[in-house]
């Protein structure tokens, strides 16, 4: 189920349907078990970003966080995915300003990878 949703936004992106907005694809429907550990080169507790596609199916984030709180992005441009392995209903949210400023961007729930435009985005906020 996991590759069917993938290829259906891989499918998006290529055709230009996701431009400018985000999707969501529920990462962790292997059942309880598999969403407990790591994913995709992301240990548990983490949130982690992909440069594209390829580094997401190969388990090559290009960046981890741990802690709650704001996390600044520095020379990140285009389509990136971000896959929430935080637990107990943990949110990732990305904010349009520094230090965890307008954060109206999109929120990628617990086990759930968000593909989103990165380049309005400043920085990514982690919360319970």
């Amino acid at each position: 189920m996991l590759r069917i949703r993938r290829s259906a936004v891989a499918l998006a992106l290529a055709t230009g349907t996701l431009v400018g907005a985000a999707a969501s694809a529920q990462a962790g429907e292997q059942g309880a078990q598999r969403a407990q550990g790591d994913y995709a080169g992301c240990q548990v507790g983490y949130v982690c970003m992909y440069q594209n596609e390829a580094d997401w199916n190969a388990g090559r984030p290009s960046h981890r966080w741990y802690q709650y709180g704001a996390h600044n992005l520095n020379n990140q441009y285009g389509t990136k995915w971000v896959f929430n392995n935080q637990h107990s209903g943990a949110k990732a949210r990305l904010c349009y300003g520094y230090n965890g400023a307008n954060c109206t961007g999109l929120i990628i729930n617990s086990y759930t990878v968000g593909v989103a435009d990165i380049t309005p985005i400043n920085s990514i906020k982690l919360y319970p």
